[in-house]
């Protein structure tokens, strides 16, 4: 690879350095949001990365850790566990999607496009055991599998429904916008587990203070810090994607 190559991915490398199967998320509307996103969502409403057809959605709780959590099974390394510290946000096993509880971390806006049916929450008390299983020997390993060098072309080949970004820890560095390539890949090392990350390395920062970005049918981009009301033809004429910044990648 050229040099400048190899910077780029020694840069993303570094910052999975210590990566152990764990991305914690800052705040439990984030964790909502993820969780809207990722539970087979199959309405309409899902091309703007928001919603699913389950009538039951899932937010396990561990107590022991005070983390809610949600599990994925990957094909070829184990498991990732996205979490986010919190104190219980009810007492009750079951909750309706209108609950006042919903209302106070989704917008108006948000309520009625991430529902259509008659969804409702569980709040099931779970504790995770997988990670006590895992040693250094397998734990997953991250590789890049395409590198972006605009924002532009990311969306428009990946089409991410949603961006996980890891912030700069200053204005000079770059934040890395990646999501996952679920891919799998033979290990070349027994019980080594290798998971694939699509990559771009944002030098503005763009998607500071920004929770969605659309894309027009042109490819243009807009920044959004909130859902307004959105017409049936921009849903069908335009793709939207999640922004989630990672609070840590630290097991809890």
């Amino acid at each position: 690879m050229s040099e400048e190559l190899n910077q780029k991915v020694d840069l993303v490398k570094s910052k999975f350095e210590n990566f152990s199967n764990f991305i914690e998320l800052p705040d439990f509307r984030s964790f909502l949001l993820f969780t809207l996103t990722s539970q087979v969502p199959m309405n309409v409403l899902a091309q703007i990365g928001l919603g699913g057809n389950k009538e039951v959605i899932n937010l396990p709780y561990n107590p022991i850790l005070k983390i809610y959590y949600q599990k994925i099974n990957l094909i070829s390394a184990g498991s990732l566990i996205i979490y986010v510290k919190s104190n219980p946000i009810s007492e009750k096993f079951l909750i309706k999607k209108d609950d006042s509880t919903i209302k106070s971390f989704l917008n108006p806006n948000e309520m009625s496009l991430a529902f259509r049916g008659k969804e409702k929450f569980l709040l099931p008390k779970i504790s995770d055991c997988s990670s006590c299983y895992v040693d250094n020997n397998s734990k997953i390993t991250i590789k890049i599998d395409d590198l972006f060098h605009s924002l532009e072309s990311f969306l428009a080949v990946a089409e991410p429904n949603l961006l996980f970004v890891i912030d700069g820890k200053n204005e000079s560095e770059p934040d890395i916008l990646f999501t996952f390539n679920m891919m799998p890949e033979i290990p070349s090392i027994i019980d080594k587990k290798i998971l694939k990350i699509d990559v771009y390395i944002d030098d503005k920062q763009s998607t500071r203070e920004v929770t969605y970005i659309k894309r027009e049918e042109d490819y243009k981009i807009d920044y959004l810090q909130e859902v307004k009301e959105i017409s049936h033809a921009e849903i069908y004429k335009s793709a939207f994607s999640l922004i989630l910044h990672i609070k840590s990648l630290n097991e809890p």
